[in-house]
């Protein structure tokens, strides 16, 4: 499994080390559903994107849902990423496909693996996994609901891609920079399920084969 390396260990590092992972695929429109604090629209102010951020709160430049379907014509974003977001969705399944229908040339994605070590570390000494999880007792503003493996994430992301004209043109571990050195990139290729946080996928459509590995 291929390893990409985040230059740091916030929100905003994690998206560089994103842009840096597809470099080809910020170019023209650029759609960031679940942009939050936008972020990646920082990250990518230098280069020649128009950017447009969609979520449930402000700041985003346009208020919408995913999960109720996004408020655009289909193939509307020469490329449309969601960051950590798809696990926040009722409906998974539907939310995947409505970034496949928006998206004329790419869909960027980044889910999850709840199997990671530190996470099974905190579940076995009885720590609170975050404020995503859980069972508060006041109803939460956002969680997770969604927990799977690496494995099952690139399992569903592989079968549905299929389903809309899709491919995948490149994918792999997404880590922060304490794993980042020679020894941990190797084992986390070697134990990814394991030691990676992060699943990254890079989607093409199939009319566009064969330009998006880099």
């Amino acid at each position: 499994m291929k390893v990409f390396v985040a230059p740091g260990p916030d929100d905003t590092g994690k998206f560089e080390g994103v842009v840096r992972a597809f470099p080809q695929v910020w170019r023209g429109s650029v759609l960031d559903v679940g942009c939050r604090s936008g972020n990646l629209h920082r990250v990518l102010s230098s280069s020649d994107v128009k950017y447009c951020g969609l979520d449930l709160y402000p700041p985003a430049s346009v208020i919408g849902h995913l999960g109720s379907g996004l408020p655009f014509a289909q193939e509307s974003f020469d490329t449309v990423v969601a960051l950590d977001v798809l696990e926040h969705t009722d409906d998974i399944y539907r939310s995947f496909g409505e970034l496949c229908r928006v998206a004329q040339g790419y869909v960027v994605v980044t889910l999850p693996n709840a199997l990671e070590i530190t996470k099974r570390l905190k579940f076995l000494l009885g720590h609170s996994l975050g404020g995503k999880y859980g069972l508060p007792t006041e109803p939460p503003r956002d969680r997770h609901r969604w927990l799977f493996s690496l494995a099952e994430a690139i399992e569903f992301c592989r079968a549905r891609t299929k389903q809309y004209g899709f491919q995948v043109l490149d994918e792999g571990c997404l880590i922060g920079p304490r794993r980042g050195f020679a020894l941990g990139k190797l084992a986390v290729s070697v134990f990814p399920n394991l030691l990676s946080p992060t699943y990254l996928v890079l989607l093409g459509r199939k009319k566009q084969e064969g330009l998006g590995k880099s």
